[in-house]
């Protein structure tokens, strides 16, 4: 039974009973580590904490409302204050988060590296027609995409030109379709000026499902002429592994290393196109020090097809040069 089957006494008790066995098993880790590790950093167990309590507050949600709801009632009302923070504009990048369209697999059907439904490509289209139609333009720069079908077919259907007309390359060819296993489309053209890039970091976490297997990338080179494949290594999915399940540690250490991974690229206008476990794992680690709406648009799972922007900022200075600096004083005068 879900915790929303449940009637609201229980599922206060449920969620109060999950709250109280994180608290005593983080407790026993406070204890431990002041004990083996005091003088060491706890980050690591801080961020796997505050990730608990949002999946829980998140397979619980009427009763999170609930005792949110009391904790302000019992509280003086606060005036909002701003929490602001400031940084050289080459130190942050926006990146638009899209999780995939309807697979396969969404509706019970699991294939091995499952490919988007019918109802899938409309939702990545309804996306195009959205974005298109945004003023100011988002004016993105890059697409970056997880090597899967679906990812890849997405891609192709929410950034992608249109239907492929016949000049120059297309983005991806036309594809035949196969009952409860790849619908019927047509090629698509690569819209002008945005590359489009594979990339092995942002697929979904890994585990035993045969849909997260990636086919050979000569299978998707074949398909998707206009996205480049360079950053895969040849041959088959050697890090699929059906027997093992990818730790949700090292789903955040990898999308840790994916943003790290963007901060250093050139565009500062960046889509992703990937996974709803990724993702949500990618950005629980973030915002836990943010207002409760903040963290709720972070932390929350992606639906088929959504997209949400998000500014990464690195205050390390890692970004780039920013064009856009002028340097003023009297050397501007000579030139």
């Amino acid at each position: 039974m879900t915790a929303l089957a449940l009637k609201p006494d229980e599922q206060m008790d449920r969620f109060k009973t999950y709250v109280r066995s994180l608290n005593e098993q983080f407790a026993r880790w406070v204890v431990q580590q002041w004990e083996t590790k005091s003088d060491k950093f706890w980050s690591h167990g801080m961020v796997d904490y505050l990730r608990h309590a949002v999946i829980i507050k998140r397979d619980h949600p009427d009763a999170a409302a609930l005792l949110d709801q009391n904790g302000k009632s019992e509280m003086p009302e606060r005036k909002h204050e701003a929490q602001l923070t400031i940084l050289p504009l080459q130190h942050s990048k926006t990146v638009h988060f899209v999780r995939h369209g309807e697979g396969f697999h969404n509706i019970g059907i699991v294939n091995l590296d499952a490919h988007l439904t019918e109802a899938g490509w409309r939702q990545a289209e309804a996306l195009n027609r959205h974005v298109s139609q945004l003023k100011p333009s988002l004016d993105i720069q890059v697409v970056i995409v997880s090597p899967l079908m679906r990812a890849l077919e997405t891609a192709a259907g929410a950034f992608g030109g249109g239907p492929f007309k016949g000049s120059g390359r297309p983005l991806m060819l036309a594809q035949s379709g196969e009952p409860d296993e790849r619908a019927a489309h047509c090629a698509v053209a690569c819209p002008e000026g945005i590359p489009f890039i594979a990339f092995e970091g942002c697929r979904e976490r890994l585990g035993a499902a045969m849909c997260d297997k990636r086919r050979e990338i000569s299978f998707a080179e074949e398909r998707f002429p206009g996205i480049d494949f360079s950053h895969i290594e040849r041959g088959p999915d050697v890090v699929y592994d059906q027997h093992k399940v990818e730790s949700e540690h090292a789903v955040m250490e990898r999308g840790a290393r994916f943003l790290q991974w963007l901060m250093a690229r050139p565009e500062s206008r960046i889509a992703v196109v990937s996974h709803c476990g990724f993702i949500f794992l990618t950005l629980s680690a973030f915002g836990h020090e943010c207002a409760h709406s903040v963290q709720e648009e972070m932390h929350r799972g992606f639906d088929n097809c959504e997209m949400r922007s998000m500014i990464i900022t690195d205050a390390a200075g890692g970004g780039r040069f920013n064009s856009s600096w002028f340097p003023g004083g009297r050397e501007c005068l000579r030139k």
